[in-house]
């Protein structure tokens, strides 16, 4: 069967992209998409090379979505400034630095909790996955209990980064009101009595340079709009996960340190973001096709998950998986064992998703927790699974969950 662009932007592939994916990896490794004008890539050692590379793959992509809502951010950079400012913003998201934040989460996750303890019904994402990361971030922020307010503002300006003119305009107010309200936290950074991330980072310097109070409310404005989003779809994708499989369901149920391989596995079968792109920065051929300066590539990453030359079976979730690196993620993607390789559900390399430990704490203890307060659960009836929601996201919109002691 021949594939089409408008393939890619059917009511089908929105639901189920596997088997599109399938036809792309088998016959189309290089795609060109002549509907969004650009070039996808689905093998995975192609994909890994994309993100590799950003020598030859800039993200300056960025610049045309979340720099359009919240300015520039190191994301879109690939320069020596993105090291230094990375070096400036990263230390208190990794490691044992990041042990002093988890009190955080569990008081967070816990707040959450307290609003349905008495309840057996609970919808997930509205009433816990789409809270948590936002609560988290606000309290890291120095913040805490401004997360209400906080949601109702990333949610219009993620909206914006969809390039509709009228939805682009509302985030854009949507971003000027978060930097008024983060506005006085920028004044008495260097006043070391504060412990709050916007103070730690304004004080913070690196080869001579310190971020701007610009380029601190739109680091934190990317916190939210990447740290939020992201891990509430992963949170409600690994719960679909769980207990949509009965035996996978009461596996975790009796070993919650399983909860840390439903992430990883999660990750990688159902990633809350399928695909990045990259601007190309030199000619280079691929697949005997040339692809020129300045044009853009997708990596689907969605799709180089399903790689079977690298995961057998990759359409089953198993917690169990030997082909996977479970755990804790590794920004190089190489693992220490040559049979298992890595998901790119938080990029790789210079890119590495800043806050990917911070992610899977949350969804972990998070989790953890919410077994732990409301019982076993079970999911409600007719639920359905992650599906294709943006340009790239995927994700359940909503879980129904009983929880039973």
């Amino acid at each position: 069967m021949v594939l089409l662009s408008s393939d890619l932007y059917s009511r089908e592939y929105r639901v189920s992209p596997e088997h599109v994916w399938e036809r792309m990896r088998d016959d189309h490794p290089l795609f060109y998409d002549d509907i969004g004008k650009m070039w996808w890539v689905t093998r995975y050692e192609d994909v890994k090379n994309i993100f590799s590379d950003h020598q030859t793959f800039s993200s300056s992509t960025y610049d045309l979505t979340t720099g359009q809502v919240v300015g520039p951010t190191l994301i879109s950079r690939d320069d020596h400034g993105h090291v230094v400012r990375r070096s400036i913003v990263a230390p208190d998201f990794v490691g044992k630095r990041l042990h002093n934040y988890e009190h955080l989460i569990s008081e967070c996750a816990e707040n959450l909790i307290k609003q349905f303890f008495n309840r057996s019904d609970v919808s997930l994402v509205r009433e816990f996955s789409s809270q948590l990361p936002v609560d988290v971030i606000s309290a890291i922020l120095g913040m805490e209990g401004d997360g209400g307010l906080f949601r109702s503002w990333v949610t219009d300006m993620i909206m914006g980064l969809s390039g509709s003119d009228e939805l682009r305009e509302r985030g854009l107010d949507a971003n000027s009101a978060f930097c008024n309200h983060i506005a006085p936290l920028l004044d008495g950074v260097d006043n070391l009595s504060r412990n709050d991330h916007i103070a730690k980072i304004a004080r913070a310097e690196i080869d001579g340079h310190r971020l701007t109070k610009e380029e601190i409310t739109a680091f934190c404005g990317l916190l939210f709009i990447a740290g939020g989003e992201t891990t509430d779809k992963a949170i409600a994708n690994m719960w679909w996960n769980v207990l949509s499989d009965p035996h996978i369901r009461d596996a975790v149920l009796d070993d919650i340190s399983l909860w840390d391989n439903a992430f990883t596995e999660t990750m990688r079968r159902t990633p809350a973001v399928i695909s990045e792109d990259r601007f190309v920065t030199k000619p280079i051929e691929l697949y005997g096709c040339e692809i020129h300066e300045g044009e853009r590539v997708r990596a689907c990453l969605g799709a180089a998950h399903l790689d079977p030359t690298v995961f057998t079976e990759p359409l089953t979730f198993d917690l169990f998986r030997s082909d996977l690196h479970i755990g804790k993620e590794n920004r190089t993607g190489i693992s220490k064992d040559p049979t298992r390789s890595g998901h790119f559900g938080f990029g790789l390399g210079k890119h590495f998703c800043i806050g990917y430990e911070l992610a899977r704490k949350e969804a972990v203890m998070g989790s953890e927790l919410l077994v732990e307060k409301l019982g076993n659960p079970t999911l409600g009836k007719g639920q359905t699974g992650p599906m294709i929601q943006g340009n790239s996201f995927f994700a359940v919109k909503e879980l129904s969950v009983s929880f039973k002691h």
